[in-house]
């Protein structure tokens, strides 16, 4: 099992970041590797994400079931009855998903986890690196909590202009930032943010810059920064600045 880590956000200038925990859903139909081909069935059609975690005695996940895994057995249906033989040149998985009985063999493994304390931007990462559209959440103990998909991590993006805004400014005026208060100015229209800022040092406004563009929902930023002192320049040496 794979599974993806993360540290806790903290409130100490940098951008906010969703949790997983915050967007997934807490209740997920599960099965064990000797549930029945009939009851994962029944299981998939009833259960909203279209995957089904196959889980152990202790509820860690050690495969996935989905609706693609069941079309091997549907499709060889389909061929004529002196069809149906097993065919060597068929890829083993497919072989075995056709004749597969129980869910530990129609499954997927290993299986791609996501911490519940990972943020949402690091679940999508996961997902589009292995194309996957929904992904089991495990604790700590790598037991599972629930399950994520695509259109629950769009949550994090689904924040108001205020919102966005008033994020903005909170970055700009940690202190560690150094900009002059008189010279900020912050404005977001339809997650287009405008900014504003004069800072006592450029690489300052680089990292401002850098920050902003990590907020959740922002569409775009159109920035107009000034710096008082070029820190970014390298020394010649024998010369002095």
């Amino acid at each position: 099992m794979v599974q993806l880590q993360s540290q806790p956000p903290g409130r100490d200038g940098l951008p906010h970041r969703t949790l997983v925990g915050e967007l997934m859903t807490p209740k997920v139909t599960t099965v064990d590797p000797w549930t029945g081909f009939a009851q994962v069935v029944a299981a998939l059609r009833t259960h909203h994400h279209g995957l089904v975690p196959v889980v152990d005695d202790q509820r860690r996940v050690v495969g996935t079931v989905s609706a693609s895994n069941l079309l091997a057995r549907l499709a060889r249906q389909a061929l004529p009855s002196h069809l149906r033989v097993p065919d060597a040149r068929l890829p083993h998985a497919l072989r075995r998903r056709a004749a597969a009985v129980v869910a530990g063999e129609l499954m997927t493994a290993p299986v791609f986890t996501v911490s519940v304390d990972a943020t949402a931007a690091e679940a999508a990462r996961l997902a589009a690196r292995h194309h996957l559209h929904h992904v089991p959440v495990v604790d700590d103990q790598e037991h599972l909590v629930g399950m994520v998909c695509l259109c629950d991590l769009l949550g994090a993006l689904d924040r108001s202009d205020d919102a966005i805004r008033s994020e903005v400014l909170f970055i700009a005026v940690r202190q560690d930032l150094d900009v002059e208060r008189s010279t900020l100015l912050v404005d977001c229209q339809q997650g287009r943010v405008a900014l504003r800022a004069t800072t006592a040092r450029r690489s300052q406004a680089e990292t401002l810059r850098e920050r902003v563009l990590a907020v959740e929902g922002l569409a775009d930023l159109a920035d107009d920064l000034f710096w008082q002192t070029d820190d970014t320049r390298t020394p010649v040496p024998g010369h002095r600045p």
